[in-house]
């Protein structure tokens, strides 16, 4: 805090604090010497009296003096700043105004997005800059961040911001604008930072640092955010896969949220038709909760082979479009051809992992994912491999060099490779042959024992595909009852120490990756990247019997082994994918691969209706688009239907861009910081400016404190003066007469009133 003055000038009155010192020595009385016989105590008394009345007159003076003095503060103006001691409002600033422009900016209240009327308030804002002021316009979306040539052009640029998906975070942005003003030197610098307040925008992140950073620029907060919004919203889509093959069924399940009063409103599941129309295929109806997230699950089945994309879409309208539907897209064809190889008996040693990937029942009736073939493992580099996508090795004994760098060699062209290993690994020397290591990007390394069940499955997250359906039920899977006794600790291919930055980064391409481990840290899931394919390590076995006293675990001989069912599938899925991006968020890009190479460019369709080229990488048969920035359902072809290709993608908004949940109020100093100043209407917002650039003014109570003064003033020179009510003669009555001795004109005292009787 800083006090300062608009007149300075008029200071000077303080010199009138002289005047009453001066009167005081003019009018001081003079003593005139009288000398009184018998008066010795009066005398006595007189130094007392003269002591006191010198204390009340320094007193009478300090306060005229002191009225004097706060009357001249006063007409000089005095004005309360933020900081600094000379008042700068009149001249030029630097400032930054920061916008969020997400989708959440897009919810309405009182007929009016949060993005419009922050825009209202900037404008407002803008008209109270003193002339000649630098101003800068900085967004979420990105873009150029420089000062506008003018007020009125930054003005233009506020009304041309749009919503969209967000390419950087507010605390990004705001970051962004204080090195912008650090350009400026010399000058008042000022942020004005246009929020919603919500979770959305402030969760997880923080402008404390940033403004204890740069502490001599003034930041306001201006919030925006809806009190009163009634919204439906969906959240995150969930597919039981994005390849389906065909005749089987599709799941798709969504996230719902409500703001505001409890409401019923149903929910359509549609799918895109070759016209560009979407076709409805399901319609539920919902009870949402206020502030309680849902779940609501669609099943499609009839699903034709090829890019098959849709949405799940809100019945009517609400505040807020942006979050009303929620894209997918999926490749529905022909069951993937994979092979099972398995130590002879391969139909005893096979028969878990057969019946998971590929169910009798589903083979029969033509809905199975896999079309999976048991063969023995020996005769492995025996049957042709040609068409086969994936292939799965249970419990693989040492295998010949050639075999391994046939293998190798299949993958690297796009297949996938699982391998579970087990007991007839035997010797570690043996089975780390050169070859090996380079296929499974690792060596075995001991057998490891955990006796009982304190050892098993124990994934830290579920982000990774092979884990991500087990999100649905969370903590609730049971691996702990199934205990893995044991298993092989795996150690991945360390990186060379020598060759510099580049070997190790190498050397760390040709090593696998733990995707999960067990309960005592060990890997239990590795995944090794090789060329276009992929390689799935499991350390413990699934070949053994139930019944067997020399089982390693109980993963798929277990009471109810859905977990096992769901792992072998999932290990399997994700070696064979290809990796396409058919779902993402907005603004990430999408890579979607061919298989050919004969294609120069593609044509990408965006939700919007508009088209553009893209090139295609024909070294690596695939095509990258960036553009991705809109949610919803993009389009990729390339020549015609019989000699071209079709493919797809979905983008959908980050679960935080549509999150306008507001943050609780008792956050807002870990925030935004102690003591941060905030704004949430034009009234407050020039207020704020007012007292930050121009100061409070202080006028009126030092006028007040000068009529106090004064007022103190008037009562103390009362009772120090007060009238004499004693009846007794004034002094001049008995002084004598100019020229005479005080002796000769002394009064004699009266007599004593019994001596007096005895003279009459």
């Amino acid at each position: 805090m800083g006090l300062s003055f608009l007149t300075p000038l008029l200071l000077a009155g303080m010199a009138l604090v002289a005047v009453p010192l001066v009167l005081h020595l003019l009018m001081r009385r003079k003593p005139v010497p009288r000398e009184f016989p018998a008066l010795r105590f009066l005398r006595q008394r007189a130094v007392s009296n003269r002591r006191r009345l010198r204390l009340s007159h320094i007193l009478l003076l300090l306060l005229r003096m002191a009225g004097l003095a706060v009357l001249a503060m006063a007409l000089a103006r005095p004005t309360l700043r933020g900081a600094g001691w000379l008042a700068d409002g009149e001249g030029p600033v630097a400032a930054v105004v920061v916008f969020d422009t997400a989708p959440r900016m897009e919810l309405r209240q009182a007929n009016r997005t949060r993005l419009e009327q922050a825009a209202l308030l900037a404008k407002s804002l803008f008209t109270k800059l003193p002339p000649t002021s630098q101003v800068a316009v900085i967004d979420t979306a990105g873009g150029a961040v420089t000062f506008s040539p003018t007020v009125a052009a930054a003005s233009a640029r506020i009304d041309r911001l749009a919503i969209g998906t967000a390419l950087q975070t507010l605390p990004a942005a705001m970051a962004e604008g204080f090195r912008l003003l650090e350009t400026v030197p010399g000058v008042r610098h000022e942020m004005y930072v246009f929020t919603d307040c919500s979770r959305g925008a402030w969760d997880g992140r923080t402008a404390v640092d940033l403004v204890k950073a740069h502490a001599d620029a003034a930041v306001l907060f201006v919030d925006v955010g809806a009190n009163a919004a009634q919204n439906f919203s969906l959240g995150a889509i969930d597919l039981s896969g994005d390849q389906v093959a065909a005749g089987s069924a599709l799941s798709v399940s969504v996230e719902t949220h409500r703001s505001g009063s409890d409401a019923n409103r149903p929910l359509a599941v549609e799918l895109l038709a070759a016209d560009g129309r979407y076709a409805r295929r399901g319609v539920k109806p919902v009870s949402w909760k206020a502030g309680q997230p849902g779940q609501v699950e669609f099943e499609i089945v009839g699903l034709e082979p090829g890019v098959r994309q849709g949405r799940v879409v809100l019945e009517g309208s609400d505040d807020m479009e942006a979050d009303n539907a929620r894209y997918f897209t999926v490749e529905v064809g022909t069951p993937a051809k994979v092979l099972i190889a398995a130590p002879a008996p391969a139909e005893d040693n096979g028969r878990f992992l057969l019946q998971a990937i590929a169910p009798a029942a589903l083979r029969k009736a033509g809905k199975g994912r896999f079309d999976a073939a048991l063969v023995d493992l020996a005769k492995l580099d025996a049957i042709p491999w040609d068409g086969i996508a994936g292939m799965v090795i249970a419990d693989p004994p040492p295998l010949p060099p050639r075999t391994l760098d046939l293998l190798w060699q299949w993958v690297a062209g796009g297949r996938g490779l699982v391998v579970w290993l087990g007991p007839r690994a035997a010797d570690a020397q043996r089975f780390n042959s050169e070859a090996a290591q380079k296929l499974l990007g690792g060596r075995i390394m001991r057998v490891w024992r955990s006796p009982g069940e304190d050892n098993f499955l124990s994934p830290a997250s579920l982000d990774h595909p092979i884990l991500a359906p087990f999100r649905r039920v969370g903590d609730a899977v049971p691996w702990q009852d199934f205990p893995v006794e044991r298993l092989w600790e795996f150690q991945p291919t360390d990186p060379a120490p020598a060759g510099g930055a580049a070997a190790q980064a190498g050397a760390a391409a040709d090593s696998a990756v733990p995707i999960a481990s067990y309960r005592n840290g060990l890997p239990a899931i590795l995944e090794h990247r090789i060329g276009q394919g992929t390689v799935i390590t499991v350390t413990t076995p699934v070949s053994q019997a139930a019944g067997d006293p020399d089982a390693w675990n109980t993963l798929a001989t277990g009471f109810e082994p859905w977990p096992f069912v769901i792992l072998a599938n999932e290990t399997l899925l994700h070696a064979i994918d290809t990796a396409d991006d058919r779902n993402i968020l907005a603004g990430a890009q999408a890579v979607l691969h061919l298989d050919r190479r004969d294609m120069a460019t593609a044509t990408v369709s965006t939700p919007g209706g508009d088209d553009f080229p893209a090139a295609v990488d024909q070294r690596r048969a695939s095509i990258t688009v960036t553009t991705t920035q809109v949610p919803g359902n993009y389009r990729v072809r390339s020549g015609g239907a019989a000699a071209g290709f079709a493919k797809g993608f979905s983008a959908n908004l980050a679960p935080d861009a549509t999150d306008t949940r507001r943050l609780a109020e008792a956050t807002f100093p870990a925030v935004f910081g102690e003591g941060a100043r905030m704004a949430d209407t034009e009234a407050e917002l020039v207020r704020d400016v007012k007292l930050e650039r121009v100061g409070a003014e202080l006028s009126g109570w030092f006028i007040l404190l000068a009529a106090l003064a004064l007022a103190g003033d008037w009562i103390v020179a009362n009772r120090f003066y007060a009238p004499r009510d004693d009846g007794s003669p004034p002094a001049e009555a008995v002084a004598a007469p100019a020229g005479t001795s005080p002796l000769a004109s002394a009064v004699p005292p009266p007599l004593p009133a019994a001596r007096a009787g005895r003279r009459g």
